[in-house]
């Protein structure tokens, strides 16, 4: 047994280090992609939710509007009424907590829901007051900064309208609203950890924040990008706070209409917690990769020393094995061939390795007669290609080709094609011994056609005397019923031999009957349907036809009895009726004659036996037929290199498409 060399040791350490190297680079790939993707959907993450906070204050601000709106053209000075009017008004928006102050021109409190009556509280130097009394007759809505309150002591963002009398400023209505209003929000948003959630004017002062402390209310933000001028209204950006000095992953969201914006901020290092589990995982596995490389390393190693003794086993199963194989390099030059193959074929191993495949294929139909001729392998995968195309599938390997050798045998051999991928083997040619096979069906076609023969006569007797019986003097409907059911049953088994003997000779003579010549192959769908006795009103057709040139090289009157059968069938097994479709196709070098119908269809499982002789997807008897037609159907055209392509579904019909080799191409 042959060890393995240095050779092969060199370049499986070198396999090795490759491996390594490249299971680090992606580990670092990966963990790379992973912090941007964590940091990416922070940002992502916390813009939405600042869009989303944003949202909640613009409709807490209107329904504030809407509510000093109603509530101003109201005040005449009367403390009492207007307490109580307020009273009842603020029931509309009970979910919010706010208090109501009336400022006079003069900038005096003239009145609070905390305050009495008598409490003559200067506010004229208040930042709202100033606004509305600068403004002259505008009428806006303002938000101030936040503040500590003179009467109630607490913190408040105002929000306040002008009051006019007549069209002259005569006061300002004061809403005030706690921050945790705003701050609240938080808990919707479920945030946590050291997240942060912030309400910052457009000159920088904190107006609400979550967590809230009273200290971080009206502290002056500097450096913030959604604080410069040109700011676009949403987006996100990493900056150590000006609060607590965390560095956080934003987003915001701004207002221009209030000149507030929104900010909500998750910590760096909560963002990147999973982050960190995840990097441990990485790092994990390409320690634990590296180590199995390594592993591996020394088990191939082991293993090369076993690999040329399996070589051997193979080489001895090869020899042995029954079939013949024909193995092809990649640049599909005959690099194997077994003695099974040799034996078959009469040919010399040295005679065939190294060959090209066109070389090959000739050497190989020089054995062979001239009907059953190998066609070689470009013919094989070409005609592979095709039946993958047009069957959508990626497998074509039921397909076999039969040879007839020139021997004094007489041996008929499958031939199969497989294509591989691998470096070493492009495609295998595999051989099968199908003489005795192909004798069995000889004579089981030799014996139907016996059979068929001796039937014939004594059956077209039976139906000669059902048609005298029908016209003798018997009780009229006792007698027709009896010898119509003779007369239908008859015809059924005249039918049943007919196609048989069809069927024995389109076996028997495999073609040699055909008159092949070219013909147009709408022309002869155009015939076929000229001659159908069809019901048009029950089962109306429909003949189209795309394709430019539909010429066929073929036996016109076997192809117009494969598809009379086809359209029969359409017929039969649409017992409701319903459209027939008869359309020429064309696809990667065939053409074909597609016949759908709206009839009972067909399961997956019934698909599958179309073509088998007697067999029917009807087995309730009430159709009429002999389960021959389309056996009969797929003989004629697999004789003529074609093949039949069956699709169906229960309760919505059958497609059939009768698929030949287009002279166009």
């Amino acid at each position: 047994m042959k060890r393995p060399n240095s050779t092969i040791s060199k370049q499986l350490v070198m396999i090795i280090s490759i491996i390594l190297i490249f299971v680090w680079l992606a580990a670092f790939y990966e963990l790379n992609r992973s912090h941007k993707s964590y940091i990416n959907e922070a940002e992502v993450r916390t813009s939405v939710q600042a869009q989303v906070f944003a949202e909640y204050s613009r409709s807490t601000f209107k329904r504030i509007n809407e509510f000093i709106l109603d509530i101003r053209t109201r005040w005449t000075g009367d403390w009492e009424s207007f307490s109580v009017l307020i009273q009842q008004t603020r029931e509309n928006i009970d979910d919010l907590t706010f208090q109501v102050s009336v400022i006079d021109k003069e900038g005096i409190l003239a009145f609070s829901s905390l305050a009495k009556s008598t409490d003559r509280t200067d506010l004229s130097q208040r930042e709202h007051f100033k606004v509305h009394l600068d403004a002259g007759n505008a009428d806006r809505l303002f938000v101030s900064r936040p503040l500590m309150g003179k009467v109630s002591g607490k913190w408040s963002i105002q929000v306040t309208r002008p009051i006019f009398k007549g069209k002259q400023f005569n006061g300002v209505l004061v809403l005030s609203v706690n921050p945790d209003q705003f701050a609240s929000f938080a808990g919707k948003l479920r945030l946590g950890g050291e997240s942060v959630m912030t309400l910052v004017r457009d000159t920088g002062e904190v107006m609400a924040r979550y967590p809230f402390t009273e200290t971080s209310l009206g502290t002056i933000f500097t450096g913030s990008p959604y604080l410069e001028a040109n700011a676009p209204t949403s987006g996100s950006y990493r900056q150590n706070s000006n609060l607590d000095g965390i560095e956080r992953v934003f987003g915001y969201y701004k207002l221009p209409e209030y000149g507030i914006s929104f900010v909500v901020g998750e910590s760096l290092n909560d963002v990147l917690t999973p982050y960190f589990v995840h990097r441990r995982i990485i790092i994990g596995m390409a320690l634990a990769v590296s180590v199995m490389s390594i592993l591996v390393f020394f088990i191939l190693f082991r293993s090369l020393t076993a690999l040329e003794d399996v070589r051997q086993q193979l080489k001895i199963i090869f020899q042995l094995s029954p079939d013949g194989f024909v193995a092809f390099d990649h640049e599909r030059r005959v690099k194997y061939v077994n003695p099974a193959f040799l034996s078959m074929t009469g040919l010399e191993e040295d005679a065939v390795i190294g060959l090209d495949e066109v070389i090959f294929s000739r050497q190989l139909a020089s054995k062979c007669k001239e009907q059953a001729c190998f066609s070689g392998l470009e013919a094989l995968r070409s005609t592979l290609a095709q039946r993958m195309n047009i069957n959508h599938r990626n497998d074509a390997s039921d397909y076999r080709q039969l040879i007839e050798l020139s021997d004094k045998e007489q041996s008929v051999l499958e031939v199969c094609l497989r294509e591989s991928d691998a470096e070493a083997v492009s495609q295998i040619l595999f051989f099968r011994n199908v003489t005795r096979e192909t004798e069995v069906d000889r004579m089981k076609s030799e014996f139907l056609a016996h059979a068929a023969h001796e039937l014939r006569t004594p059956m077209a007797s039976i139906y000669g005397f059902s048609e005298l019986l029908l016209e003798m003097d018997f009780d009229e409907a006792t007698r027709r019923d009896v010898l119509e059911t003779i007369h239908r049953q008859t015809h059924w088994l005249v039918d049943i031999i007919n196609e048989l003997l069809d069927l024995a000779r389109i076996e028997a003579r495999q073609g040699k009957d055909f008159t092949i010549q070219d013909i147009d192959l709408k022309s002869l769908v155009q015939s076929v349907i000229d001659d159908l006795p069809l019901d048009g009103e029950r089962w109306p057709l429909e003949f189209n036809s795309d394709v430019a040139n539909g010429t066929v090289h073929a036996d016109p009157a076997k192809l117009k009895q494969a598809l009379l059968n086809v359209l029969n069938n359409a017929q039969k097994y649409s017992p409701s009726g319903g459209l027939i479709r008869i359309e020429i196709v064309a696809n990667h070098g065939s053409i074909g004659v597609a016949v759908s119908d709206q009839g009972i269809g067909m399961t997956g499982d019934q698909i599958k036996r179309v073509g088998e002789r007697f067999w029917r997807a009807d087995t309730s008897g009430k159709i009429p037929g002999t389960g021959l037609g389309m056996t009969i159907v797929r003989e004629i055209i697999q004789l003529h290199g074609g093949f039949v392509d069956v699709v169906s579904k229960p309760n919505l019909g059958t497609t059939v498409t009768l698929w030949l080799t287009s002279l166009s191409e």
